[in-house]
């Protein structure tokens, strides 16, 4: 029977002296999501809540936050060590696109960590001891983080960096904060002073004991918090309020535009007086008045026959059929949104141009979409909101109405991601006909789909 091969074990923080200084880099940390209005609270919160001893933000306003349970006289109160999360200060060197360390540490150890945008990425701070899982670790990374730019020494040709680098950005933002008082931060020496030398060497012989117990349980507990990536949370959302939407498509708006050219204008000697589609419904009706010498029967005879006739009373009759199924909206693609740049620079100047053909266009500002905003469901059975990711654009609309002659419409270009809601066409044929003037005045009501600014 072939012999099981052990997984390399990861080993947990390593402290690296920074010279000159009593302070301390401390590597290989874990790091989590939290949620909420104020991030400085809810890391605290959870800090507490899993026994770290120390946390440190990824970033002042990042929901990314760095816990560690630490052990020995890193836990007193008093000490003239300050500690220093190296993640954080590689993530402050590096606020844009994707990085990725790997460094070789003075014990020989290997640390790896990935940056997103200036954030410590969940998992993205380990320390290996074992130089070929150090190599798996960097793979994944790799093969995860396609277009990052990689430093340190552990492989040749990768960008320089050292740990002075680290060391000259230990700062405020990323020292390591103490999570709490207890008694395990308290020096022996006070204990001294109280005269209790055998209850405190009782005492600390429990203490060891209890400390061993609660590291293993906190480790426990970071273990089953989730590890979510809101990035992709949040694209899935979009994509299922996209499956909702409908657009025009490639087809456009002149499929539409003949369906309403081609109704009668006179059919039996009754008088059209207007023609209302609605896309999303696929149904169009037409409206029609008798003239002297018209009736019911010579309006039946004269429309086609799939057409739904409906006397309204004696003197009007509303005629509505289906808009065919090739003409129906197609859904939403979300990569055709045009941003703001292709609206402002191709779309709008093409309106420009057709404006003199108009009676009046209107467009408005962006707005907001109705995306379900993706939860987390919490170890106590509760549910969480996921903060949006600063680079998931979300899609916007733009109200669009306008008012022409239906023959002005045929030059009207919109981009495929549009929804026309209404198209209503009122014959007046006593109209002068004009550049802006017809007796087929149209209405288009609308929704343009745009990347949100």
């Amino acid at each position: 029977m072939a012999r099981r091969e052990k997984t390399p074990r990861r080993l947990s923080y390593r402290l690296v002296a920074i010279p000159g200084t009593s302070n301390q880099l401390v590597f290989g940390i874990r790091w989590q999501t939290v949620l909420g209005e104020d991030l400085q609270k809810e890391a605290l919160r959870l800090a507490r809540k899993v026994k770290a001893t120390h946390f440190v933000h990824s970033d002042a306003r990042s929901p990314s936050v760095g816990l560690l349970i630490a052990k020995g006289k890193e836990r007193r109160a008093k000490t003239r060590a300050s500690l220093f999360s190296a993640a954080s200060a590689f993530a402050q060197m590096h606020r844009h696109g994707t990085h990725i360390v790997a460094l070789n540490l003075p014990d020989k150890s290997v640390w790896i960590a990935v940056i997103v945008a200036g954030v410590v990425q969940a998992g993205g701070d380990t320390v290996f001891a074992d130089a070929q899982a150090a190599q798996r670790a960097l793979d994944e990374a790799l093969a995860r983080y396609a277009e990052a730019q990689v430093h340190g020494d552990h492989r040749p040709q990768l960008r320089p960096f050292s740990l002075q680098q680290l060391a000259a950005h230990t700062n405020q933002q990323s020292s390591l904060r103490r999570a709490g008082f207890s008694l395990a931060m308290v020096s022996p020496f006070w204990w001294t002073l109280l005269g209790l030398f055998l209850v405190y060497e009782a005492w600390d012989i429990g203490m060891s004991y209890w400390e061993e117990r609660q590291a293993r349980i906190a480790q426990e507990l970071l273990a089953a918090q989730p590890e979510i990536d809101p990035a992709t949370l949040w694209k899935k959302a979009v994509s299922a309020w996209a499956k909702t939407a409908r657009t025009l498509g490639e087809p456009g708006l002149a499929p539409l535009l003949q369906q309403v050219e081609a109704v009668p204008t006179a059919p039996g000697r009754w008088k059209l007086i207007e023609v209302d589609c609605r896309p999303q419904a696929r149904n169009c009706v037409a409206k029609y008045q008798r003239t002297r010498l018209a009736d019911n029967r010579t309006l039946h005879a004269a429309l086609p026959s799939t057409w739904k006739i409906d006397h309204l009373d004696l003197e009007t009759a509303n005629a509505s059929w289906t808009i065919p199924g090739a003409m129906a909206a197609q859904p939403l693609v979300l990569a055709d949104l045009p941003d703001a740049r292709s609206m402002r620079q191709l779309w709008e100047p093409s309106w420009q141009a057709l404006r003199p053909a108009l009676q009046d266009l209107t467009l408005s500002p962006p707005g907001q979409v109705p995306i379900t905003v993706p939860n987390i469901k919490l170890a106590n059975g509760l549910e969480q909101p996921v903060i949006k990711p600063k680079e998931i654009k979300l899609p916007a609309t733009r109200a669009l109405v306008i008012n022409a002659p239906l023959r002005s419409l045929y030059g009207l270009a919109l981009p495929r991601t549009s929804e026309v809601t209404q198209l209503q066409m009122r014959f007046m044929p006593d109209t002068t006909p004009g550049l802006a003037a017809s007796a087929f005045v149209t209405t288009l009501k609308g929704t343009i789909y745009v990347e949100s600014p």
